[in-house]
């Protein structure tokens, strides 16, 4: 009986041994397993830090054989031996696990490594063996840097910008913002920003609404540019500023400004508009000069022809001739006079230079003068009443082409059969202005059909008599440019007053 429970005692024992065997084999077939199949660097060794196991990627398993058996801190390439000895040491003294990083030249490249050292207790809970796991991250970490010196140049960018930058979160507190912004924000604001403040309470409260009105809708995703005019020591300073939303993870966290400083483009913007107006006004002024030079200058030459026929011929006698020779001097002087202040006019680009006293009768003399032909055919009544207001501060030619034209059109556009009746006068008026009235008794113009016509480029209202439909645009065009307004009153079949209003000196 003894022997027999002897026997199973022993049995017992060799039962329990082959257990942890077959446990002990499994959690090494097990290993083995993972290990082979790792992308890593795996080392087991045991307590003398022999390897037991080995595992590199890409080698096959009769070259990794060869390494079985030998002491691990003899071994290449493992990385970084030295700091592995110090933790493989610590994990059979402890059985803790411990991660840390190496970095270094392995076999003539720089390399970084994320390493693991671990035990692997028995059924008692000893240190039996300890594993090394080795994983490179040189790209990840190379990746890092790259990302951060991105960073750093970005940032540099940015700091070094001329453009006002910042970042708001959701709320429109500050979150970061560029040198440009902050020292700038002292003459924007009258203060500087910092960060944490809510970016609208630095906005005048005149503005405040609009802007929180753009900020919202940059919060639904929208991009908005607008323009801000701020003074700063008497001078204007123009700001183009770009909202724009700032996404994460395509989430919105925030709002990016970014603000301009256009005053100098503003500033030649205006020299340029400036020169386009007065690009612009010389040419209205070259229009009208050429229209002077065609009409103001025909009148007198046809004058002068017509006294030079009529002097030539046989007829005329010589009491006759002696009585021409005044008119045809007179007008002569008077074609001579034109010519010159049309060649003063040209040369001088600031009209008030050129500006006279113009005197209105005498003026108007000139002009029954040039048209005496007409008055005389359509045996014209004339009357006339300058005593009110004698002179005018103005352009002497553009004055005498008002007059010119007026007068003109008054004998053109009268009724048929019926002698032409001009009454023409010239007065103060109570808010500092001179005007200018003439009043026939002519065909009139339906202003209620031509009312948008009335002074438009070669419109005619009536083609019985002939004319191309210059002379009121022109007049127009004159009354304007010496700062004038010109008003008409009309019925057809009763006559038209035209009234115009020129400031005094």
């Amino acid at each position: 009986m003894a022997t027999t429970l002897e026997e199973l005692q022993k049995e017992n024992l060799l039962l329990k041994a082959e257990n942890a065997e077959l446990k002990s084999n499994s959690q090494l077939s097990a290993y083995k397993i993972f290990s082979e199949t790792s992308p890593d660097i795996i080392v087991q060794v045991d307590s003398s830090y022999n390897i037991f196991a080995v595992n590199i990627p890409g080698w096959s398993a009769e070259k990794l054989k060869l390494y079985i058996g030998l002491n691990v801190f003899n071994v290449e390439p493992i990385p970084m031996t030295h700091k592995m000895r110090e933790m493989l040491v610590a994990v059979f003294e402890t059985g803790e696990s411990y991660v840390y990083e190496t970095e270094g030249l392995i076999r003539g490249d720089y390399k970084y490594y994320l390493n693991q050292v671990s035990s692997i207790k028995n059924e008692y809970g000893n240190v039996e063996f300890a594993y090394f796991v080795c994983r490179e991250i040189t790209q990840q970490r190379t990746s890092g840097y790259r990302v951060i010196e991105s960073e750093k140049k970005l940032k540099a960018l940015f700091e070094g910008s001329s453009q006002i930058i910042a970042l708001f979160d959701i709320n429109n507190v500050f979150i970061w913002f560029n040198k440009a912004a902050y020292d700038d924000s002292i003459y924007i604001f009258g203060r500087y920003i910092a960060v944490g403040d809510c970016f609208s309470d630095y906005l005048p409260e005149a503005n405040r609404k609009d802007y929180l009105i753009k900020f919202n809708s940059v919060l639904e995703g929208k991009t908005i540019s607008y323009y801000r005019e701020y003074l700063y020591e008497g001078q204007t300073i123009f700001l183009e500023i770009l909202l724009q939303p700032v996404y994460q993870d395509g989430l919105l966290i925030g709002v990016s400004l970014i603000g301009t400083n256009e005053t100098e483009r503003k500033e030649y913007e205006v020299k340029l508009e400036k020169a386009n107006n007065e690009l612009l006004q010389q040419n209205e002024q070259l229009n009208q000069y050429s229209y002077i030079i065609s009409h103001n200058l025909r009148a007198p030459i046809v004058t002068l022809m017509g006294l030079i026929e009529l002097f030539d011929q046989e007829s005329t006698s010589n009491v006759e001739r002696n009585e021409m020779v005044p008119l045809i001097t007179k007008t002569a002087n008077h074609l001579d006079t034109i010519i010159k202040d049309l060649n003063h006019l040209l040369t001088v680009n600031d009209q008030r230079k050129v500006m006279i006293h113009v005197d209105l009768k005498e003026e108007f003399e000139i002009v029954q003068f040039l048209l005496e032909r007409e008055i005389h055919q359509s045996n014209a009544f004339i009357d006339f009443d300058f005593s009110d207001c004698r002179t005018v501060f103005s352009l002497k030619s553009y004055i005498h082409n008002i007059l010119f034209n007026l007068l003109s059109n008054a004998l053109k556009y009268c009724k048929y059969g019926k002698p032409p009746r001009v009454f023409i006068k010239s007065y103060h008026t109570s808010n500092n202005r001179i005007c200018i009235e003439v009043k026939d008794e002519g065909i009139g113009i339906d202003l209620v059909k031509y009312q948008d016509k009335i002074f438009g480029f070669y419109k005619r209202f009536h083609f019985h008599v002939e004319g191309k439909g210059l002379g009121l645009h022109l007049i127009k065009k004159h009354i304007d440019a010496l700062g004038g307004t010109i008003e008409i009153e009309s019925e057809v079949g009763i006559g038209s007053t035209f009234k115009i209003y020129l400031p005094e000196e």
